[in-house]
């Protein structure tokens, strides 16, 4: 097994990490599902500016309900960000706050790996955006863990 240095946190990057989903006004569970996730901010710990803060959203083969919003990605930017064929969605209306590299998983099938890739500069505009929205709007749920 050829073992791989942990990716530095930054934004775009997607990654495998136990994150907690929020439905309606409850968090789901205390410990999280292994999933991709999009790092959409990384910054020093206000607290211990040695520490990275990290701001992920989830990214799933589930179509955002009605409670979520999410921007479906394209299959070019699902290939170029090293994700799987089937539709994926990452979710705009909800994000975990951590530390890193606290809850980082091995990929699936790839022990030693913990990124997938990056996303096209485009797709991460599109998210940025949307994102950002919803944060304005204060129809973002964020849910804080470590951090």
């Amino acid at each position: 097994m050829r073992k791989v240095p942990l990716p530095t946190p930054e934004p775009g990057l997607i990654v495998s990490y136990s994150y907690v989903f929020q439905t309606g006004t409850r968090t789901v569970g205390a410990a999280g599902k292994n999933r991709p996730c999009l790092i959409v901010a990384a910054f020093p710990d206000r607290n211990d500016p040695v520490r990275t803060g990290v701001l992920y959203l989830p990214i799933t083969h589930t179509r955002p309900g009605l409670d979520d919003s999410g921007i479906e990605l394209l299959a070019d930017a699902r290939f170029a960000a090293g994700l799987d064929g089937s539709p994926q969605w990452i979710l705009v209306s909800q994000g975990n706050l951590d530390t890193w590299p606290e809850d980082i998983a091995h990929l699936p099938s790839r022990p030693g790996v913990f990124a997938y890739g990056f996303l096209p500069p485009s797709a991460f505009r599109a998210v940025q955006l949307a994102f950002g929205k919803h944060y304005a709007e204060r129809k973002f749920h964020l849910t804080p863990r470590n951090a």
